[in-house]
């Protein structure tokens, strides 16, 4: 078990309720699970180096005041800066184009229960994928297409 920081849970469910998020969709957003995410926020255990890197920069849609605290209570070493860019501190009334991340985290997390394996595992194999059709030439439309179901007409 990693040491604990007094701050790092408060922190993290202030992340959480200010993105109005559940504890299944937010660990479904950061590829833990409800249990893991329950651990760091009630009893404050920092999760391992790397994953304190990913959750660093986990937030760019959070308040900047929250994801300063959050980065602070980390503990992470010297040197290591977080920067997400003027474009990503924007308010979300600024920017209406941009998908809903709280619904694709829900209708990932939905998948991830029907098909019964946990979020980081299949986030992994998807990124994966992804990557690999990419590298191929394909387009996410073109995935999508090859990927679903051959619609036959019905005889009648």
């Amino acid at each position: 078990m990693a040491k604990r920081s007094a701050t790092f849970g408060s922190a993290l469910r202030a992340i959480r309720a200010a993105l109005g998020l559940s504890q299944d969709l937010f660990g479904a957003r950061l590829g833990v699970s409800r249990r893991t995410l329950t651990r760091w926020e009630i009893y404050s255990e920092l999760p391992p180096v790397g994953q304190r890197k990913h959750l660093a920069t986990s937030f760019p849609d959070a308040p900047a005041e929250l994801r300063a605290a959050l980065v602070r209570s980390l503990e992470l070493p010297d040197g290591f800066v977080v920067s997400f860019g003027t474009t990503l501190a924007a308010p979300p009334t600024a920017r209406p184009t941009q998908p809903d991340a709280a619904a694709l985290d829900g209708s990932f997390l939905e998948l991830c229960e029907r098909v019964e394996i946990a979020p980081g595992r299949l986030r992994a194999g998807l990124v994966d994928f992804l990557r690999s059709a990419e590298a191929s030439g394909f387009s996410l439309p073109a995935v999508r297409a090859h990927l679903e179901p051959k619609r036959t007409a019905k005889r009648g």
